[in-house]
């Protein structure tokens, strides 16, 4: 709880930094994210960059994703209706290397990998009828490793569309998932010098 604590004060001090913070190529991010495993997870992702280079930036992302599913499967047999609800919070930083000019032939579009370690939480309920609803969440360290691309729309804002591997630890075993952001970009200042 003290590492969600501390990641949390972070990215509100990152995110809140003054004006100034023109100087210091500060980036902002939002949009759509999908997280397979668990029935499918959709939701959100915000998240703050600071450039460190013009290739180089110290990535800090946040994803609220949700899910309620129907398992039908059962509404015929002597289990009867069950549903599950999922509500899972990534907490990831690490680094995002961009290679700007990849594609000569498409100078607006930046090519990026990234490697980010954090947390992932997960709480459960499980709904069956006339039975009581069976909750479980767990906390555990968490990976990802991935890429995308940047389509530079304005000297400040972009559209980012990225897919990477997401690993968890919860329950104390491993799952892999793919995850999935579609948004936009605003850098504060340039990314060039």
């Amino acid at each position: 709880m003290q590492k969600l604590l501390l990641f949390v004060a972070i990215f509100l001090g990152v995110v809140s930094l003054p004006v100034c913070a023109m100087a210091q190529r500060l980036e902002v991010n939002g949009g759509y994210a999908h997280s397979s495993g668990d029935l499918g997870l959709d939701g959100f992702n915000v998240g703050a960059s600071w450039w460190f280079t013009p290739r180089v930036s110290l990535a800090a992302d946040f994803d609220g994703l949700w899910d309620a599913s129907r398992v039908g499967v059962f509404e015929l047999s002597n289990i009867g209706a069950v549903s599950v609800k999922s509500n899972m919070q990534n907490y990831l930083v690490g680094p995002r290397v961009f290679f700007p000019r990849a594609w000569k032939r498409y100078p607006r579009l930046v090519p990026f990998g990234e490697l980010q370690f954090g947390m992932t939480h997960l709480h459960t309920t499980l709904h069956q009828v006339n039975l009581a609803d069976e909750a479980q969440g767990d906390t555990a360290f968490s990976w990802m490793m991935g890429g995308g691309a940047d389509y530079l729309l304005r000297n400040h804002l972009a559209a980012r569309v990225n897919v990477d591997l997401l690993r968890t630890h919860l329950a104390d075993s491993g799952q892999s998932r793919v995850r999935l952001v579609m948004g936009v970009v605003y850098t504060f200042g340039t990314r060039n010098p």
